[in-house]
């Protein structure tokens, strides 16, 4: 029987290609340490100054240095070049400074909308 918590872990690691310090927020929390892999299950929360996303799951993969996350749908904030950008997507990757989104993916700035099933953002390693 799982018992389901609330746990909060503030995470600082160094990633090279994407160094931030970021916090992940859910309901549960699985520890592999098989594969070097942390699993949040249950209104995932993932904020950092330059992202925040809201997922069913995330996958963390500390050897990889890479984020997996899925949702119905992932809601996704970020700032681009000074600027908000929101949307959604169904599937979200964050790996070597790069986001990709994929599945329904919508994006809206300002007065601008970009929708289609895959869209790939370099990100600035501020």
């Amino acid at each position: 029987m799982f018992y389901r918590t609330f746990l909060v872990l503030f995470l600082a690691i160094s990633f090279q290609s994407w160094s931030q310090e970021y916090e992940i927020k859910s309901e549960y929390v699985e520890i592999n340490t098989r594969d070097n892999q942390v699993i949040y299950k249950g209104d995932v929360q993932f904020l950092s100054e330059q992202i925040n996303f809201s997922s069913n799951k995330l996958v963390v993969d500390q050897k990889q240095e890479q984020f997996s996350a899925e949702g119905n749908p992932i809601n996704i904030s970020y700032i681009a070049d000074g600027q908000q950008i929101t949307g959604t997507s169904m599937k979200l990757e964050l790996f070597q400074n790069v986001l990709s989104l994929s599945g329904n993916v919508q994006l809206i700035t300002g007065n601008n909308k970009i929708a289609s099933d895959s869209i790939v953002i370099k990100l600035n390693n501020d």
